[in-house]
């Protein structure tokens, strides 16, 4: 049994934030970049959010009147939408009013174009430009390079119309700028025909091995540094605009591994930029502290004719996202010339779902031992949180309620279940590889079997060393069910019998749960369960944004969030973890034990300040210890070795 390091943080009760969620079900945000795009054809611009930890596009439409912030979900146009990968720039380059996407050319270091070509009844794309742009570059037709770490300018910089390009060349250290000659040779928008036109466009260039800007670089040829032994470009994003009203293209930078935006001011003319000032400190009102690589969007969130600011993480290593926290907003107090950004939200449009940080593991337990089911969820650091489950038998409704650390040494998927029917609950476990664990559960504990159990394995070897598989067990029309979640998002669904390999049955999730897509992102895991009796399987997926989704039903979640006062009653349990005699001190009237099934396993009333308990004979464990007090319940982990 692995190690815990148990962190209590919640104290003296619960307050309410406010209504209920008005989209909890959405599956989280991570690190998004965002785009604008009138989807429902009622003359106003609605919202796209692209979270690149998983590839995942969410539609929001605007509902606001002037001076309003008002967003819904709809999920109508998201299958009009050609697939994504690790980031995208919606952007009208042919000058029909409709944004087209630009997006990373997987497999090729490039950009590939899908142009919009909706109609007033449908959504619509198209594939324009595979597998990559080119741009005339020393006497031939080149690719643009750009990778999955870098996000690129894609706006008009000449301001002929249309669109040009600014991306970091080959070594990472200077930014290209790719001249779009569409008008110049057309007279036209719609075409996509570029020249490298600057080899070190603002005379800036980037340390390779820090956010270091050299300002007139290129100009001199001195001031810099490149490491020869390395040339790999770690990633950036490039942003353009005129911050200070003068007409000229300024330039917005985030480095990997860095957690904020740097401003540097174009001094120069509308042909040639060259930056001659910086700062860190972007926005002054707030910086940006958003790890790593922020990328700022800019456009008119609360409908009064000026442009806001969106941030996000860009980063795609997925440890790199803060989580819970990752999508700031702030409204633009001044004008579009003359910008004044004042934070309104760090968590815009995630503060309306559940979204519990960096992964999300759904498990159904009676965690209160009042009969009904509640929803724990854990995410990929440890951290846990519970939703109560506060309806009826029929009529489920959750609240956030909970919040505590207990983690693991190494990531493992851990799921309770009588699978031999012995009246002992076994214990299945997911881990890295994508492999499972099984022990078989006995009066002492639990005793392992196999690490190859029913010879499943969700790893995605063709792309992949890892597979994180997380099993749950449910009985479906008297057929023990094996679901695994796994790292490339899809769950598989395999029969449990006694032979040595389990018979994957994926065909089943047409009748279990019709609605059900195939792929969730990354890293899915799920979590099934009649919740209000009427024989249907509920059916939450939870994934690496740290998001949950619901499937076969509708249930409203409440937001209660944490008290942020100190617990002033002294409660003391020692030794943490226990192996035999658990000393709990405090002036309660009675306390219970409940295990992670829920089921209440030691009660009693307290009759002194010092109370010992002999929890030797219990299985090993986490285990949440309920103090009734004059004031309300007290809770508190322990871990049982």
């Amino acid at each position: 049994m692995k190690h815990f390091l148990l962190l209590i943080l919640l104290l003296n009760g619960f307050v309410l934030f406010g209504e209920p969620l008005t989209s909890p079900w959405l599956g989280g945000f991570n690190a998004c970049q965002f785009g604008r795009m009138d989807l429902d054809q009622d003359g106003k611009k609605d919202l796209l959010v692209f979270d690149r930890h998983g590839d995942r596009l969410l539609c929001f439409l605007n509902k606001g009147s002037e001076g309003e912030i008002r967003y819904e979900y709809t999920s109508a146009y998201e299958d009009a939408f050609p697939k994504l990968n690790a980031w995208a720039v919606f952007a009208d380059y042919d000058g029909d009013g409709k944004e087209d996407i630009f997006t990373y050319s997987k497999g090729w270091a490039g950009i590939k174009v899908y142009r919009n070509t909706s109609t007033a009844d449908a959504l619509s794309f198209e594939l324009e430009v595979s597998p990559y742009l080119t741009s005339w570059q020393g006497g031939g037709e080149v690719n643009i390079l750009a990778t999955d770490a870098d996000y690129p300018a894609i706006v008009d910089i000449d301001g002929d119309g249309d669109l040009d390009l600014l991306t970091f060349g080959v070594m990472g250290t200077f930014i290209e700028k790719h001249l779009n000659l569409s008008m110049e040779r057309y007279g036209s928008l719609d075409s996509l025909t570029f020249e490298r036109t600057d080899q070190c466009w603002g005379r800036v260039a980037e340390n390779d091995e820090n956010n270091v800007m050299y300002l007139d670089t290129c100009l001199f040829g001195y001031g810099l540094t490149i490491s020869k032994d390395d040339s790999r470009h770690r990633g950036a994003t490039v942003t353009i605009r005129d911050m200070n009203g003068d007409g000229l293209m300024d330039l917005l930078l985030a480095d990997v591994d860095y957690p904020g935006l740097t401003l540097l001011t174009n001094g120069g003319d509308t042909d040639n930029a060259l930056m001659v000032s910086q700062t860190d400190r972007f926005p002054q009102s707030y910086p940006v502290q958003l790890p790593s690589m922020p990328v700022p969007f800019f456009t008119d969130i609360n409908n009064d004719g000026i442009d806001d600011l969106l941030v996000s993480p860009f980063d795609p290593n997925l440890m790199a996202s803060v989580g819970k926290e990752s999508v700031w907003l702030y409204l633009n107090h001044g004008t579009n010339e003359i910008p004044d950004f004042q934070l309104y939200s760090k968590s815009f449009l995630q503060d309306q779902m559940i979204d519990v940080g960096k992964g999300a593991y759904p498990v159904f337990t009676d965690w209160d031992g009042d009969g009904l089911l509640d929803l724990k969820v854990k995410d990929f650091d440890g951290q846990f949180t519970v939703f109560k489950n506060v309806g009826t038998a029929s009529q489920p409704a959750f609240e956030q309620v909970y919040e505590a650390k207990e983690r693991d040494l190494e990531w493992s998927a851990q799921c309770y279940f009588d699978v031999d029917q012995d009246g002992l609950a076994d214990l299945v476990e997911g881990n890295v590889s994508g492999k499972l664990t099984y022990y078989k559960g006995n009066a002492n504990g639990f005793e392992w079997v196999t690490d190859f159990w029913g010879a499943v394995d969700v790893c995605d070897h063709s792309s992949s060393y890892y597979g994180y598989s997380v099993p749950t067990l449910f009985y479906y029309q008297d057929q023990l069910l094996l679901c695994v979640g796994s790292e490339q998002g899809k769950l598989f669904l395999y029969r449990v019998s006694e032979d040595a390999v389990f018979e994957e049955v994926g065909y089943l999730w047409e009748e279990i749960c019709p609605a059900m897509p195939e792929s969730f992102g990354i890293h899915s895991a799920a979590a099934l369960a009649d919740l209000n009796g009427d024989g249907v399987l509920e059916v939450v997926v939870g994934n690496f944004a740290g998001g949950l989704q619901l499937y076969n039903a509708v249930i409203s979640v409440n937001n209660i969030g944490i008290s942020e006062q100190q617990d002033d009653v002294e409660v003391l349990i020692f030794p943490n973890p226990v192996t035999a005699m658990l000393h709990v001190i405090s002036t309660g009237s009675s306390l219970r034990i409940v295990d992670l099934f829920g089921r209440t396993v030691r009660e009693r009333e307290i009759s002194s300040e010092e109370t010992i308990l002999d929890v030797s004979d219990l299985p090993s464990g986490v285990y949440l210890l309920s103090l009734t007090l004059d004031r309300g319940l007290v809770n508190r982990i322990f871990l049982k070795r």
